[in-house]
């Protein structure tokens, strides 16, 4: 059992769907403690695995504790297979601290905000709130099992999925490519998920917001310096 996330549009959805191979299946967003979104939840687990009883899924909000007792029994449910949550933002960190104090692996991911802003953002975020989500989450990234950048994600694939997998205790291979038409709706979350829909990696995502020439708030570029993204 283990958590993957990062600030929202690091390319958190890019890595669930890395992981999940094997005997490891990692959801996006799943939400367990909210009723409203937690149907790619328990729903999900139901659809990939339709001979396993699993729990009731709850008709109202969870504490972040009792949603983590959740999936531990989702994940005592399909084993052998080993469950991942991967969440962004705030809710990233929320789960974060249950899953240290229990002494599950957390795995943090970074990216260039300047990146992550150039396509317009939905109507729930804005370029203010996505500075605090990359802050904290930065200001924490050394209380993770490990984190790594977005841009070695893509550029080293081979040694960033080889520390993932020491610190899982788990053998995943290293997937370059794939067929966008066998990935699963549920880990296509918005049109924002470009790698996925790609069928591949790619280092194009990389610095394009020098290319982009959008302006920013003073904000995003000193937060991008904090981070330690030049100019």
């Amino acid at each position: 059992m283990f958590l993957v996330g990062g600030p929202a549009y690091s390319g958190t959805a890019l890595l669930a769907l890395l992981l999940n191979q094997g005997k490891v299946v990692c959801l996006n967003e799943p939400d367990f403690h909210n009723p409203v979104q937690s149907h790619r939840a328990i729903p999900y687990l139901q659809k990939l695995f339709p001979d396993r009883a699993f729990p009731e899924r709850p008709d109202r909000e969870l504490s972040y504790s009792h949603a983590v007792d959740l999936i531990q029994s989702c994940e005592n449910v399909i084993e052998p297979f080993r469950l991942g949550v991967k969440t962004c933002n705030f809710v990233f960190m929320d789960y974060a601290y249950v899953y240290k104090r229990r002494k599950y692996p957390v795995i943090g991911l970074i990216r260039d905000i300047r990146d992550a802003l150039v396509s317009p953002l939905p109507d729930w975020i804005t370029e203010e709130s996505l500075n605090r989500a990359y802050r904290l989450i930065w200001e924490n990234r050394n209380t993770f099992d490990i984190w790594f950048r977005y841009e070695d994600l893509v550029q080293n694939p081979k040694k960033t999925i080889s520390e993932i997998s020491k610190v899982l205790s788990y053998p995943f291979e290293v997937l370059q490519n794939w067929d966008p038409k066998t990935v699963h709706v549920m880990l296509y979350k918005s049109e924002r998920d470009e790698l996925i829909r790609h069928g591949g990696l790619s280092v194009n995502t990389i610095g394009r917001w020098k290319s982009a020439r959008k302006v920013y708030k003073p904000e995003t570029y000193r937060t991008a310096k904090m981070m330690g993204y030049s100019e």
